[in-house]
């Protein structure tokens, strides 16, 4: 579990270089990214959605870490997480949609009807438990690592890529602020392999050997 709390972040820095970056922020921009880098964009999405299927499992070896000392961090963080990553894959459903709309004519109409989509209540709803669940639950799981001892690099690689994916004007800065998630997680993931329990005299199971003399 604690490797697919490597490979997920991993899988979302993958999946923000290989789609190709709008000239701009607007719905016009987007599509036209989108209509000119089919491909690109399906490739991004399937890259995307496995990280969330990995991330669901390493969150919980990550929030696992934590438990033992820090209960209640361990709780709010992972709840906060799971239900980000459920509003954020409730959002990436709309990818294939995006894209029928990009390569549909009447581009005026397309980016009419995405604006229609993205004002919607539940869209705004989705939007808003992604960015306070999936942004912060990760961060609130970090710092209860390192209440309960762990690496302090963890929440200040994670703060810092979350910083980074706020300033996301530039699709080198949301790049590495993937990059930086990536990097904090592996760190947790290497301090959670160094604290696993290792057999010891007292602990280890008896061998064949030692059963048969008894």
């Amino acid at each position: 579990m604690l490797a697919a709390l490597v490979a997920a972040p991993v899988l979302t820095f993958a999946g923000s270089l290989v789609q190709a970056a709008p000239t701009g922020h607007d719905t016009a921009a987007e599509l036209a990214s989108i209509a000119a880098h089919p491909v690109r964009y399906e490739v991004a999405g399937f890259l995307g959605f496995v990280s969330m299927v990995l991330f669901i499992p390493g969150l919980l070896a990550l929030a696992g870490l934590v438990r033992p000392v820090r209960p209640r961090w361990a709780t709010t963080g992972l709840a906060m997480s799971v239900a980000g990553a459920l509003a954020l894959t409730s959002l990436m459903g709309s990818g294939p949609v995006s894209q029928a709309l990009a390569q549909a004519p009447g581009r005026a109409a397309m980016v009419r009807v995405t604006d229609a989509y993205e004002s919607l209540p539940l869209t705004t709803v989705w939007v808003l438990l992604m960015l306070i669940g999936w942004l912060l639950g990760p961060l609130v799981l970090g710092l209860g690592l390192w209440r309960a001892g762990g690496p302090p690099a963890v929440p200040v690689l994670l703060a810092a890529g979350l910083l980074a994916q706020f300033l996301d004007d530039d699709p080198r800065v949301l790049a590495l602020g993937f990059a930086l998630t990536a990097a904090g997680l592996t760190v947790a993931a290497v301090a959670g392999c160094r604290q696993r329990p290792r057999p010891t005299e007292s602990t280890a199971p008896p061998s064949r050997t030692a059963a048969v003399g008894r």
